[in-house]
Protein backbone atom coordinates (compact mmCIF):
# COMPACT_ATOMS: atom_id res chain seq x y z
CA UNK A 1 0.00 0.00 0.00
CA UNK A 2 3.21 2.46 -0.25
CA UNK A 3 2.00 3.95 -3.45
CA UNK A 4 -1.54 4.33 -2.84
CA UNK A 5 -1.41 8.28 -2.27
CA UNK A 6 -0.31 8.06 -6.00
CA UNK A 7 -3.91 6.80 -6.71
CA UNK A 8 -7.64 8.14 -7.15
CA UNK A 9 -8.67 4.64 -6.10
CA UNK A 10 -7.72 1.02 -6.44
CA UNK A 11 -9.30 -2.11 -5.29
CA UNK A 12 -9.78 -6.25 -6.37
CA UNK A 13 -8.80 -9.65 -4.62
CA UNK A 14 -6.55 -12.48 -4.76
CA UNK A 15 -7.52 -12.81 -8.50
CA UNK A 16 -7.15 -9.55 -9.77
CA UNK A 17 -6.58 -5.61 -9.38
CA UNK A 18 -8.33 -2.30 -10.28
CA UNK A 19 -7.01 1.17 -9.91
CA UNK A 20 -7.49 4.89 -11.15
CA UNK A 21 -4.79 7.37 -11.11
CA UNK A 22 -4.57 10.86 -12.63
CA UNK A 23 -2.03 11.49 -15.65
CA UNK A 24 0.11 13.62 -14.12
CA UNK A 25 0.87 11.30 -10.97
CA UNK A 26 1.90 8.03 -13.58
CA UNK A 27 5.66 9.18 -13.38
CA UNK A 28 5.90 9.31 -9.61
CA UNK A 29 3.82 5.89 -9.34
CA UNK A 30 5.82 4.43 -11.47
CA UNK A 31 9.06 5.30 -9.80
CA UNK A 32 7.12 4.18 -6.22
CA UNK A 33 5.76 0.91 -7.54
CA UNK A 34 9.34 -0.04 -9.00
CA UNK A 35 11.17 0.67 -5.71
CA UNK A 36 8.24 -2.01 -4.26
CA UNK A 37 8.75 -4.42 -6.69
CA UNK A 38 12.80 -4.00 -6.11
CA UNK A 39 12.72 -4.48 -2.95
CA UNK A 40 10.50 -7.45 -2.60
CA UNK A 41 11.05 -11.27 -2.49
CA UNK A 42 10.34 -12.62 -5.38
CA UNK A 43 9.84 -15.95 -3.95
CA UNK A 44 6.63 -13.75 -2.57
CA UNK A 45 5.53 -12.80 -5.87
CA UNK A 46 5.60 -16.27 -7.50
CA UNK A 47 1.61 -18.09 -7.74
CA UNK A 48 1.62 -21.27 -6.21
CA UNK A 49 -0.68 -23.74 -6.88
CA UNK A 50 -1.94 -26.31 -3.74
CA UNK A 51 -2.07 -29.67 -5.28
CA UNK A 52 -4.33 -31.58 -3.60
CA UNK A 53 -3.80 -35.22 -4.78
CA UNK A 54 -2.09 -37.22 -7.79
CA UNK A 55 -4.53 -38.82 -10.61
CA UNK A 56 -3.55 -41.68 -12.89
CA UNK A 57 -5.75 -41.44 -15.20
CA UNK A 58 -6.19 -44.69 -15.93
CA UNK A 59 -8.01 -45.66 -12.98
CA UNK A 60 -10.05 -42.08 -13.43
CA UNK A 61 -13.82 -42.53 -14.25
CA UNK A 62 -16.92 -40.65 -14.76
CA UNK A 63 -18.26 -41.54 -11.20
CA UNK A 64 -14.98 -39.80 -9.56
CA UNK A 65 -15.20 -36.56 -11.19
CA UNK A 66 -18.98 -36.24 -10.96
CA UNK A 67 -18.50 -36.66 -7.31
CA UNK A 68 -16.38 -33.76 -7.19
CA UNK A 69 -19.73 -31.67 -7.49
CA UNK A 70 -20.78 -32.58 -3.70
CA UNK A 71 -17.89 -30.04 -2.45
CA UNK A 72 -19.71 -27.35 -4.26
CA UNK A 73 -20.09 -24.64 -3.95
CA UNK A 74 -16.54 -23.34 -4.85
CA UNK A 75 -14.98 -19.71 -4.42
CA UNK A 76 -12.04 -18.43 -2.89
CA UNK A 77 -12.71 -19.99 0.60
CA UNK A 78 -13.29 -23.19 -1.09
CA UNK A 79 -11.25 -23.72 -4.22
CA UNK A 80 -11.57 -26.47 -6.36
CA UNK A 81 -9.40 -29.17 -5.71
CA UNK A 82 -6.25 -29.16 -8.06
CA UNK A 83 -4.77 -32.58 -9.35
CA UNK A 84 -1.34 -33.33 -10.94
CA UNK A 85 -0.98 -35.56 -13.94
CA UNK A 86 1.78 -37.33 -14.68
CA UNK A 87 3.96 -38.60 -17.38
CA UNK A 88 1.42 -38.17 -20.26
CA UNK A 89 1.96 -38.01 -23.77
CA UNK A 90 0.35 -35.55 -26.10
CA UNK A 91 -0.83 -36.78 -29.23
CA UNK A 92 -2.57 -33.72 -30.44
CA UNK A 93 -1.89 -30.26 -29.76
CA UNK A 94 -3.76 -27.22 -31.03
CA UNK A 95 -5.03 -23.56 -30.77
CA UNK A 96 -8.61 -22.58 -29.73
CA UNK A 97 -10.16 -18.84 -29.79
CA UNK A 98 -7.75 -17.57 -32.99
CA UNK A 99 -4.97 -18.74 -30.56
CA UNK A 100 -5.45 -17.77 -27.32
CA UNK A 101 -6.43 -20.95 -25.71
CA UNK A 102 -4.32 -24.52 -25.73
CA UNK A 103 -6.37 -27.77 -26.69
CA UNK A 104 -4.82 -31.53 -25.63
CA UNK A 105 -4.87 -34.99 -26.37
CA UNK A 106 -3.14 -36.55 -24.19
CA UNK A 107 -2.25 -40.74 -23.59
CA UNK A 108 -1.16 -42.16 -20.59
CA UNK A 109 1.57 -45.22 -21.00
CA UNK A 110 -1.52 -48.03 -20.91
CA UNK A 111 -2.97 -46.02 -23.57
CA UNK A 112 -5.96 -43.75 -22.36
CA UNK A 113 -6.73 -40.73 -23.42
CA UNK A 114 -7.90 -37.79 -22.31
CA UNK A 115 -8.70 -34.04 -23.28
CA UNK A 116 -6.97 -31.15 -21.94
CA UNK A 117 -8.07 -27.33 -22.11
CA UNK A 118 -5.77 -24.65 -21.20
CA UNK A 119 -7.69 -20.91 -21.23
CA UNK A 120 -5.53 -18.29 -21.96
CA UNK A 121 -2.70 -21.07 -22.56
CA UNK A 122 -2.48 -20.88 -26.38
CA UNK A 123 1.63 -20.06 -26.39
CA UNK A 124 2.19 -23.16 -25.51
CA UNK A 125 1.32 -25.04 -28.94
CA UNK A 126 4.82 -23.47 -29.56
CA UNK A 127 6.61 -24.72 -26.85
CA UNK A 128 4.93 -28.22 -26.82
CA UNK A 129 4.64 -30.81 -29.54
CA UNK A 130 3.05 -33.91 -30.20
CA UNK A 131 5.41 -36.73 -28.37
CA UNK A 132 6.60 -34.54 -25.75
CA UNK A 133 5.98 -35.94 -22.42
CA UNK A 134 4.52 -33.73 -19.86
CA UNK A 135 3.29 -32.99 -16.05
CA UNK A 136 0.03 -30.57 -15.29
CA UNK A 137 -1.98 -29.50 -12.72
CA UNK A 138 -5.60 -28.72 -13.19
CA UNK A 139 -9.23 -29.35 -12.30
CA UNK A 140 -10.98 -32.19 -13.51
CA UNK A 141 -14.66 -31.54 -15.78
CA UNK A 142 -17.12 -32.98 -17.30
CA UNK A 143 -17.13 -31.34 -20.89
CA UNK A 144 -20.14 -31.57 -23.01
CA UNK A 145 -19.85 -31.35 -26.59
CA UNK A 146 -21.88 -31.80 -29.94
CA UNK A 147 -24.03 -34.14 -27.56
CA UNK A 148 -21.16 -36.30 -26.33
CA UNK A 149 -19.36 -36.15 -22.32
CA UNK A 150 -16.08 -36.78 -21.96
CA UNK A 151 -13.51 -35.80 -18.61
CA UNK A 152 -11.26 -33.41 -19.10
CA UNK A 153 -8.55 -31.81 -17.75
CA UNK A 154 -8.68 -27.74 -16.96
CA UNK A 155 -4.98 -27.04 -17.12
CA UNK A 156 -3.73 -25.03 -14.55
CA UNK A 157 0.14 -25.30 -15.29
CA UNK A 158 1.80 -27.28 -17.49
CA UNK A 159 5.89 -28.31 -17.91
CA UNK A 160 7.34 -30.89 -19.50
CA UNK A 161 8.02 -34.10 -17.58
CA UNK A 162 11.56 -35.00 -15.83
Amino acid sequence: MKCKDYLIGFGGHTMAIGLAIDKSKVSEFEKCFLEVAKNSNISELIPILKIDDIIDIDELNRQDVESLNLLEPYGEANEMPIFVFKDLKIDSIRWLSEGKHLKLTLKSNKNTYISAIGFNLGEYVNIFKIGDRIDLAGNLEINSYNGFDSIQINIKDIMKSI
